[in-house]
């Protein structure tokens, strides 16, 4: 089964009620500056009521995308966050949130949650068929598909919240510590650096020289 289309809707859940707001907006505009159109009238009320209908089914997808977070788990609620959601302060509330999984357990528990809100939004009558007829036009999920299809979704969250996670089970993790750690190429170099020097005393014997261009140890594991 296809879940391209839950992930559209959990990409774009934190932003459903502004985009529903940008349609009723966009209706009354249509309809106060109707008598600048040289459409015909019929043609103007079916632009105005377009609008309208996609304001309405927008705010139908919020409301199944509402009921299903309420539905998770404190961990649940968390692997949105990060994965889709990736709000500011949300984000920093789970600070503290301890993170004990290997990689392939974190991708695991994000493809079961995937297929839960899939059944989530399907028991609420947004199947693939029914999201396909309500917004198979609509530009913003259609460029978060496209996007999606093209193996882009990185790109879909870039300018929101970015942080990293450190996996447990990796070498120089620090994944008792919890929380996160930032992708900022400067600071993983910095952080690479620092363990690379702690090695080298660890591991130099006193007195001892150091070969050329000293030792390194990997990085942390950031996603």
């Amino acid at each position: 089964m296809a879940y391209e289309y839950v992930k559209v809707i959990l990409y774009a859940y934190p932003h459903l009620a502004a985009l529903a707001d940008a349609a009723g907006v966009a209706a009354e505009n249509k309809a106060l500056l109707s008598f600048r159109s040289r459409r015909g009238t019929l043609e103007e009320m079916e632009r105005v009521t377009e609008e309208l209908a996609v304001r309405s089914r927008l705010l139908r997808v919020r409301t199944a995308a509402d009921a299903f977070v309420r539905s998770c788990s404190e961990e649940e609620c968390f692997l949105l966050e990060y994965r889709y959601f990736r709000r500011r302060k949300k984000l920093k509330g789970y600070a503290e949130f301890v993170v004990p999984w290997s990689e392939r357990t974190y991708f695991r528990r994000q493809s079961a949650l995937l297929k839960r809100a899939a059944s989530s939004f399907a028991a609420q009558g947004w199947t693939k068929e029914a999201y396909d007829e309500a917004f198979s036009s609509y530009s913003p999920f259609c460029k978060l598909l496209r996007a999606i299809a093209d193996g882009r979704e990185s790109a879909v969250t870039a300018r929101r919240e970015t942080c990293g996670l450190v996996f447990a089970g990796r070498q120089n993790s620090c994944c008792s510590r919890g929380g996160f750690f930032p992708r900022s190429k400067m600071t993983a170099t910095a952080t690479a650096a620092t363990h690379a020097s702690t090695m080298t005393t660890i591991c130099t014997a006193p007195g001892a020289s150091l070969p050329a261009g000293g030792t390194s140890s990997p990085s942390p594991d950031v996603l």
